[in-house]
C-alpha cells in the first residue's frame, strides 16, 4: 500500500497546482496564480511513496487561516490546510494526506492542538476530520464574501493513535 510523505514544493509543483480546478461549491479552493506564492516553511508537497507523484499540498500556520475565524491560542495550536489534486478528491486519500501533514507539523513545530478550517459546503472534508477525531469549535462567515466556515480542533499528541473510522 502506498503511503504519503511531505517534501518541499518545487516550481513545477506550484505550476501544476495553479491549474487545479475544483467542481461546484469547492471552486472556492481553486488556487490559480496564487499557487506561485506557496513557499516553505508554511507549504509542503504531499507525495505518494509509489511513483513519487504529488497528490496535493499542505499549508501550516497563519497561511491556513481564513479571515473572520476565531484563531485564539496561535502559539499552542497549529492551523492546517490541505489541498488534494481535484482528480483525487473523494478517492480515499484525504485521511492519509492529512495525517502526513499533521506528522510533518509535529516534527517542525511544537503545537498542543491542531486546527482546520473548512467551508461548510465541503461535506467530504467535514466527514474526514470528524472521523479523525476533530471536534467543531467555531462557526463564522468570511467577511469578504459571507461564505460560512467551521473550525475543528483535536489534540496534537494523539495523532499517532488516530484510527480512521470506516466510511
Amino acid at each position: 500500500m502506498s503511503r504519503i510523505y511531505t517534501r518541499e514544493l518545487t516550481d513545477a509543483d506550484r505550476a501544476a497546482i495553479s491549474t487545479w480546478i475544483y467542481a461546484g461549491e469547492l471552486g472556492i479552493y481553486n488556487p490559480g496564480p496564487a499557487a506561485s506564492a506557496l513557499r516553505a516553511p508554511d507549504h509542503v508537497a504531499l507525495v505518494s511513496t509509489t511513483g513519487g507523484d504529488m497528490l496535493g499540498y499542505g499549508t501550516m500556520g497563519s497561511e491556513a487561516r481564513v479571515p473572520g475565524g476565531a484563531y485564539r491560542g496561535s502559539d499552542e495550536i497549529l492551523d492546517l490546510g490541505l489541498g488534494l489534486h481535484p482528480d483525487l478528491v473523494g478517492h480515499g486519500q484525504g485521511a492519509q494526506a492529512l495525517l502526513a501533514l499533521i506528522e510533518h507539523g509535529l516534527r517542525t513545530r511544537v503545537p498542543c492542538r491542531v486546527r482546520v478550517t473548512i467551508a461548510i459546503a465541503n461535506k467530504r472534508a467535514t466527514r474526514l476530520v470528524m472521523r479523525l477525531g476533530f471536534r467543531e469549535t467555531h462557526r463564522f462567515h468570511r467577511p469578504t464574501d459571507r461564505r460560512r466556515f467551521v473550525q475543528y480542533e483535536r489534540d496534537a499528541t494523539m495523532y499517532r493513535s488516530v484510527q480512521v473510522k470506516p466510511r
